[in-house]
């Protein structure tokens, strides 16, 4: 380590800045850790913030949302003129009213019904790599497969889907870095509102269809809400599942053997997925406000404090992970990780994920073994999603499938 990384990371322990250019996906591994060692923590960022990292302390607040709201939004620093992400950005009983409504396309069984759908779209994508040999697993497989995903289970147009991702990314860059909204909301909400437009003017039974047909006390959603529920859903519903697959095939990619292990052993393959959640979080911390003077481990909070919740750190606590920097496909615990979040904010699209995991699992199953060929850079989104650049591999040629 360089002497201007150790700086950095010290810098970092004692005034802690998720959007300070240092703390990268190469930093946040050690700076985590120093601050879960040292407990809870207080930094001078952004008028003052304090740090959650380890796992007990983590979930308590996910769980006490009447102590640690939601309301003032968990993105933070956070752009003016930005909607409220729905239904993250309140709590109840409002929380529980909207997440009603966002319930429909990805219950259990909704999700179930789509099952054969994501095996041909796995199988769509990943047919030319094998073909030709080799390839990118981010850009031809989990990004498409999320994007393609999200659009058939809401119910999205190609060309919104052509469209999410950059829009996305923009908004990413610009939500916390200079909190200017104008320069990715007015493009968004553009694109929103043609979806909106187009199925209340062809109603197509599709998710998004339905919700734009909603009515409250007789009268239409407020736009508010509707495009707070849409833009959720296509962030959500691509950003995370997309981050997380690459990490899940990187992961294979580096572990030939593990591989052969899920071809031989396919009860296997959901701990293996909840084991990368585990130990790569997708979304690295949310922030709350304190309601109340609340202490957390003898460290008292007072109310009115900006909180951070560090995700990564959690799932890496030694007290509930034994050993937690290692890739343990057979631990025991890995379902208890925080990547899904927990309390009355557990993730919605859970069980949708999970159906992705499995979908792009099960059909890496039946192809050759492959291999990284080449690094694949880090950086990340906003502070939190860990954004890989690319994963580069080669399937062997003459492996039985």
């Amino acid at each position: 380590m360089t002497t201007e990384a150790a700086d950095a990371i010290d810098r970092l322990v004692t005034a802690f800045d998720h959007h300070d250019p240092a703390y990268t996906p190469q930093t946040a591994q050690r700076v985590n850790r120093e601050i879960r060692e040292r407990g809870v923590t207080w930094s001078p960022a952004y008028g003052g913030i304090w740090i959650l990292s380890r796992y007990a302390d983590v979930r308590a607040a996910l769980a006490d949302w009447r102590t640690f709201s939601s309301a003032r939004g968990v993105h933070f620093p956070r752009a003016e003129g930005m909607p409220m992400f729905s239904p993250i950005d309140y709590d109840p009983p409002r929380q529980r009213e909207i997440r009603d409504r966002m319930a429909a396309p990805v219950t259990r069984e909704a999700v179930h019904g789509l099952e054969p759908e994501l095996r041909r779209i796995a199988a769509r994508l990943l047919a030319p790599v094998v073909e030709r040999g080799y390839g990118d697993l981010m850009a031809e497989v989990a990004e498409p497969f999320a994007i393609e995903v999200l659009g058939v289970a809401f119910g999205l147009s190609e060309t919104c889907r052509g469209r999410i991702r950059e829009a996305t990314r923009t908004m990413w860059t610009y939500i916390s870095s200079d909190r200017d909204a104008s320069k990715f909301w007015p493009a968004f909400h553009a694109l929103l509102a043609d979806e909106i437009e187009r199925v209340r003017r062809e109603p197509d039974g599709s998710y998004i269809a339905r919700l734009a047909a909603m009515r409250q006390d007789g009268r239409p959603l407020p736009d508010e809400e509707l495009y707070s529920i849409i833009v959720s859903f296509c962030v959500a519903g691509h950003d995370n599942t997309m981050n997380s697959i690459t990490r899940l095939v990187h992961t294979l990619a580096g572990d030939p053997a593990l591989q052969l292990r899920l071809r031989r052993e396919p009860a296997l393959r959901p701990a293996v997925a909840e084991e990368a959640l585990r130990r790569w979080c997708p979304t690295d911390r949310f922030t709350r406000i304190t309601t109340r003077e609340v202490t957390v481990a003898g460290t008292v909070i007072p109310a009115g404090a900006r909180v951070v919740l560090l995700f990564d750190a959690a799932n890496r606590d030694p007290e509930k992970f034994p050993g937690p920097d290692r890739f343990d496909p057979d631990r025991g615990n890995s379902h208890q990780h925080l990547g899904f979040g927990h309390g009355i904010h557990h993730c919605m699209g859970l069980h949708l994920a999970r159906a992705e995991f499995a979908a792009v699992l099960d059909e890496l199953a039946g192809l050759p073994v492959f291999d990284l060929e080449g690094p694949s850079e880090l950086h990340f989104e906003n502070g939190r999603h860990v954004m890989f650049d690319r994963v580069s591999v080669r399937f062997r040629t003459g492996e039985e499938r």
